[in-house]
């Protein structure tokens, strides 16, 4: 159902708002309803795709979803990745990790396979 509103409030909301002819429109959504739309290039990677949701869902850690459940991953292409023009993803917050010393820091997030430090 949420999914169902969320894309009644993006058509309200896409007349003024155009987009490149080489980019796709997605609907992102978290699981508490809250939905955004955002557009990347066809020629850009998930990764962007992540970026924009973030940006627009204001939440920094996030994995993002297909509709049939897969988990897409960051580095794959948005072209070769099978969303097309319409299609709705589900962002899923995730919750950072972070440890520290007297002198260093680091920070851990579930499935992104990798520590940054400092």
């Amino acid at each position: 159902l949420h999914l169902h509103l969320c894309s009644l409030a993006m058509k309200r909301k896409a007349g003024s708002r155009g987009v490149a002819v080489n980019s796709i429109k997605l609907e992102v959504s978290l699981p508490s309803g809250r939905c955004g739309t955002v557009s990347v290039l066809e020629s850009g990677t998930i990764g962007d795709v992540k970026i924009a949701a973030q940006q627009s869902l204001g939440q920094p850690f996030l994995r993002l979803a297909t509709a049939n459940g897969r988990l897409v991953d960051p580095t794959d292409s948005v072209r070769l990745s099978g969303l097309e023009d319409g299609d709705s993803l589900t962002a899923v917050a995730q919750q950072p990790k972070i440890a520290a010393t007297g002198g260093a820091f680091a920070l851990w997030c579930v499935r992104r396979h990798r520590i940054v430090t400092w």
